[in-house]
């Protein structure tokens, strides 16, 4: 029984290139500092946007809660429908 055994040639003057390139650093970099950016960016607008409805929703409490002082409301049912009413807003 004959056993055929295949020797790899070690190709000496052949360069082989690979399909896919590795990413250089600079680009992996760039790419960390987008998505930094954009992540920041968008905690910001989250932020400011909520703060703003807060601030918003405080106003139309304060100014309820003056008129309630100010004796325009005549039950408490009144007084809690007009402070949903900032809810809505």
């Amino acid at each position: 029984m004959n056993v055929i055994l295949d020797i790899p040639l070690l190709r000496t003057k052949g360069i082989t290139k690979s399909k896919h390139k590795e990413p250089k650093t600079s680009s992996i970099l760039l790419i960390s500092v987008a998505i930094t950016m954009a992540i920041v960016l968008l905690m910001y607008t989250g932020l400011s946007y909520t703060d703003g409805k807060v601030k918003q929703y405080s106003a139309c409490r304060d100014k309820i809660i003056g008129y309630e002082q100010s004796g325009i409301y005549k039950s408490p049912e009144e007084f809690r429908l007009a402070l949903t009413s900032c809810d809505s807003k």
